[in-house]
């Protein structure tokens, strides 16, 4: 089953649900990257809804979080991209209004910012008193329109009782979805969730499981928040799950144990009769204003298609009188796992959730014709007969369609010939030593992010921890081999956490970077569940601040369960949880896989576009209007406009697929790199490089001839 791509809108659900009661299929368009563009000033701003100002309510036991949707501009008639050269934050001070910037105590991304949330942007800010903000045109500094974040500081509190406010016997949707406000604390409603959040702790059970599991950054368990939980803030806020069985949820004091709430999810999958399709809605669809659709998996059996059901299906084109499978090449719809991309001339597709399921389909600017099916026997990969669903699919010729990019075959070296015409090449590691270069390298080690107990496993929930032991990465035979091991360990940020994996990560960082040009890993990638290959590159110096607002480029990634696909990705936007990615899959033909040898995985990295490559063949092309930084909204081309170092590391675990943990028998497994080489264009002008790694292995020579020396050996020269 491909991944869903989950939308979060504070309407869609709604909506959704209505359209559905009507018997008609909302088109729903997958998310689009916000860009920033420019032109047009502000003549009018007014607010957004009763419930984004002019007051917002706000309290904590510190400081409280703050948002609101952007104001309508120009009376409707500009979106914020539109005028968002023209936009200023200004806070009062005193009896003043000063540019937001211009105040030491707001940083953006740390206590204000930016947030994109389906389809809507607005402004959020954390502050620990009532402040008042102004909206403001540079154009017109009298057109403003101001907000008052009211602060109500709470006491905390030790919780010694709870009744719940919702449930406690709660239903989830068709796709698992479930969730509950917070309850009533020691019998007071006035008593607020962030008095007690710090004497609260959340337990999870399964149907036919007899432990409570705490599933506070606890990844291994399969619970990871903000996959399968989290919290909401609406109303009065409260707790999420996805579930897919039965599940018990208990809430409980950590300062009096025996004072706790339980929950029951019940989810129920459907007994079916037979397995025979039926449409939701309308089987004729027009395609809206930017070419998107979106249709309502057909009922089996007269109920919604669960999760479990949902790797059975059928999609399939009607082209030139035959039925091609869609995510067949030769279908003429391309597969996107992470929603529309900008850069992809083709007609996408993929999967949109929300309470049910469908699919969505865009840019459509013609007629298609296509059919779900479903095996009559319910088994996938068996025969559908007659079980399908024809929709017709109407196009809207006027809808935009991406600009086609060049995206040519790129001219691969050799193993023993690195040349490439029109190329050269400045920095490379042939790994055709006994032992790894540390003028080149340096190992990254341990398991937690700036020691912060909060962030074991990289901040990401992964499972390995890095050493600099020659048993994770070494040279043998002319390559580096990166191993993953079962090894656990414990560490002094959370000595009750263990570790099970160790393995090896090597960096270039302060040793070598560049900025725009071409990096080749010649790699053979090892196979097995919750293995995670890396061949990555993060900013040298993190000019627009931390991650993602500094840019990532993941040259290549993989996911050891599915053998025959890589992933090339950009991360960039804002601070997270305003973070912003874009990327594409890569999947080997004619029964080629990672782990049959060496391929090599390239990607070219110019100031306007940044393209990606697997053996010579590109298959993603991203342009510079996609990505942004949120810390430098004026800079078209920032984050990708600083230089960059490498990094190589073989992980386990991880968000990356799911929080899957390696199965037994697939522990030791090695990452193998035969070269690491980076070119720059002949032509290109803007790129720039720093490499210390020569004066470094200089150096190391010197230290080498002065030991001898002192040693009396005969040295000469």
């Amino acid at each position: 089953m491909k991944g869903f791509r989950k939308i979060h809108s504070r309407f869609l659900g709604s909506v959704l649900s209505l359209s559905v009661m009507t018997g008609s299929v909302m088109s729903v368009m997958p998310l689009e990257t916000a860009v920033y563009s420019e032109g047009q000033t502000i003549v009018s701003m007014d607010y957004f809804s009763a419930n984004d100002g002019p007051v917002i309510v706000g309290s904590g036991t510190s400081d409280a979080s703050y948002g609101f949707v952007m104001p309508v501009f120009n009376g409707g008639e500009s979106s914020w991209e539109d005028v968002a050269d023209d936009l200023a934050v200004n806070v009062k001070v005193g009896n003043s209004w000063k540019n937001i910037d211009e105040i030491d105590s707001f940083v953006y991304n740390s206590n204000w910012g930016h947030w994109f949330d389906g389809g809507f942007t607005g402004y959020w800010f954390s502050v620990s008193e009532t402040t008042q903000i102004q909206l403001v045109s540079k154009s017109s500094p009298k057109v403003t329109l101001e907000y008052t974040l009211e602060f109500t500081k709470l006491d905390s509190v030790s919780i010694t009782s709870m009744t719940a406010t919702q449930g406690p016997v709660l239903t989830a949707s068709v796709s698992g979805g479930s969730g509950f406000t917070y309850p009533v604390f020691n019998g007071d409603s006035d008593i607020k969730y962030e008095q007690v959040s710090h004497d609260l702790k959340v337990f999870v059970k399964r149907e036919g499981e007899t432990e409570w599991t705490d599933i506070d950054n606890n990844a291994e368990s399969g619970w990871i928040y903000d996959k399968n939980f989290g919290q909401f803030w609406e109303s009065t806020g409260g707790y999420w799950f996805n579930v897919e069985e039965t599940t018990y949820v208990r809430l409980q004091s950590v300062s009096s144990p025996d004072v706790y709430l339980d929950y029951t999810i019940n989810y129920s999958k459907p007994e079916r009769t037979d397995y025979r399709l039926s449409a939701v809605g309308e089987t004729a669809v027009n395609a809206g204003e930017k070419g998107e659709i979106g249709i309502v998996l057909p009922y089996i059996d007269g109920g919604y298609p669960v999760k479990s059901e949902l790797d059975a299906f059928v999609y399939e084109v009607l082209a030139d009188g035959k039925w091609i499978p869609l995510d067949n090449s030769k279908s003429g719809f391309s597969y996107k796992s992470s929603g529309y991309s900008l850069s992809d001339t083709s007609n996408q597709w993929g999967y949109w959730e929300d309470t049910i399921y469908g699919l969505w389909f865009q840019p459509i600017t013609e007629d298609f014709t296509i059919r779900i099916g479903y095996p009559t026997d319910g088994i996938k990969g068996h025969s559908c007969g007659d079980n399908y669903v024809e929709y017709k699919l109407k196009g809207n010729p006027d809808a935009p369609r991406p600009d086609p990019i060049d995206s040519a075959p790129l001219e691969l070296g050799t193993v023993k010939d690195f040349s490439i015409d029109g190329w050269k090449m400045i920095w490379n590691d042939e790994f055709d030593e006994n032992s790894i270069d540390y003028s080149k390298w340096s190992h990254e080690t341990g398991y937690y992010l700036s020691d912060d107990p909060n962030t074991w496993g990289w901040g990401n929930n992964e499972l390995e921890y890095y050493t600099d032991s020659s048993d994770n990465s070494f040279i043998n035979d002319g390559k580096l081999t990166l191993r993953l091991k079962n090894d656990p360990k414990t560490f002094e940020q959370d000595p009750s956490r263990i570790a099970p994996y160790s393995s090896g990560k090597l960096v270039s960082k302060d040793k070598f970077s560049f900025k725009y040009g071409r990096i080749d890993f010649c790699a053979k990638l090892p196979v097995g569940k919750g293995i995670w290959p890396a061949l990555w590159m993060l900013p040298n110096d993190s000019v627009y601040g931390v991650w993602a607002s500094s840019g990532e480029i993941d040259v290549m990634e993989s996911r050891g369960r599915i053998n025959d696909t890589v992933y090339g990705t950009i991360h960039y936007g804002g601070t997270w949880p305003s973070n912003r990615n874009s990327g594409n899959e890569y999947v080997f033909s004619d029964g080629k896989t990672y782990d049959d040898g060496f391929h090599v995985y390239s990607c070219v990295w110019e100031k306007e576009k940044i393209k990606w490559y697997a053996d010579g063949e590109c298959y993603s092309v991203i342009p510079y209007t996609e990505w942004y930084s949120s810390a430098a909204k004026d800079n078209p081309y920032a984050p990708f406009d600083e230089e960059f170092y490498i990094i190589m590391n073989l992980a386990a675990g991880g968000n990356f697929d799911g929080g899957i943990s390696p199965d037994k028998s697939d522990i030791p497994c090695e990452m193998e790199v035969e070269y690491v080489r980076v070119y720059q264009s002949e032509n290109d002008s803007d790129g720039s490089y720093t490499d210390n790694s020569v004066s470094d292995e200089l150096n190391t020579a010197y230290l080498v001839r002065l030991q001898n020396w002192l040693l009396g050996k005969n040295v000469n020269g």
